[in-house]
């Protein structure tokens, strides 16, 4: 059989919150002509940032996240501004949670966040020899600690769930198997 996108009916915006906003759309398979309703959070673009230092050190970032209340180790990134370019949107985020920046800079690739019940994507961009450049400029809940690791020892961090955040760990792949001229 092969799938093809369903017919949108309706949407109906439910609720509006500060991040992101819930809507119901009624859809029609247009294999046998069901329809159905379908929970949609639609949320705006993020970026992920991958920064390696000039001694092949990875700036990753520790903070407390509310949905699974816990303290977890991730990458710099955060939402786009609407309209905002995401390579610009990358290096504020880098710059805002770590001080640090780079000049050189690539793309490695987007991964839908959830497609299931989610709208958006998240970009992952590489910054090499990154350096502290600047302050931090945290948001008015952004509680971050800055700290550099090794490559070599980001897989056991994954493996023991030291970092379990799936967009992080996506952003990992995207580094191992991409052509960032990082060995």
């Amino acid at each position: 059989m092969k799938i093809i996108k369903w017919k949108i009916l309706d949407r109906e915006v439910g609720f509006k919150a500060q991040i992101f906003r819930y809507v119901k759309v009624k859809s029609q398979s247009p294999t046998n002509g069901q329809v159905g309703d379908f929970d949609i959070v639609q949320c705006l673009n993020w970026v992920n940032v991958i920064a390696i230092t000039k001694d092949q050190k990875i700036v990753l970032i520790k903070q407390y996240r509310h949905g699974t209340e816990e303290v977890t180790v991730e990458i710099p990134g955060g939402a786009l501004n609407v309209g905002e370019d995401p390579r610009i949107g990358a290096e504020r985020e880098l710059r805002e949670e770590t001080g640090y920046t780079s000049t050189k800079w690539s793309h490695l690739g987007r991964v839908a966040a959830n497609p299931a019940f989610m709208s958006n994507y998240c970009d992952t961009y590489l910054a090499l020899d990154a350096e502290k450049t600047h302050e931090t400029e945290f948001d008015a809940f952004e509680e971050i600690e800055v700290y550099l690791k090794d490559k070599k020892d980001l897989p056991s961090m994954v493996r023991t769930g030291e970092i379990n955040h799936s967009i992080v760990i996506a952003a990992f792949y995207f580094l191992a198997t991409g052509d960032s001229g990082v060995g």
